[in-house]
């Protein structure tokens, strides 16, 4: 389960433009401020994936925030120390849907 991959803090879904923790940590920043800009940043996403003309649709994206690692793809958010996380890894199983299993 990806909640066992080195540097993993805390796994968040995003529903109704809110973030809502599923397991790890609570996450200490303004998380109505960051569900702004993780839309925002998604938004964007969207017309630069259609830009260039992306055959796969646009699922979502990874950013650092001081040292804090985020990870936005299909309405979950996993947040890590930027510096513990394999980015290669937590990605591909966060694609592989691999976010909830056996949770």
């Amino acid at each position: 389960m990806i909640d066992n991959l080195p540097g993993v803090l805390a796994i968040y879904r995003f529903q109704g433009g809110r973030l809502q923790k599923i397991k790890g940590v609570d996450i200490k920043i303004n998380l109505d401020k960051l569900s702004d800009i993780l839309v925002e940043n998604m938004r964007i996403g969207e017309q630069e994936a259609k830009d260039l003309k992306f055959l796969e649709p646009f699922r979502g994206y990874a950013m650092i925030l001081d040292n804090m690692g985020i990870v936005f793809i299909d309405d979950y958010v996993i947040f890590t120390d930027a510096r513990k996380t394999n980015w290669d890894l937590l990605i591909k199983s966060v694609l592989k849907g691999m976010v909830m299993q056996n949770g």
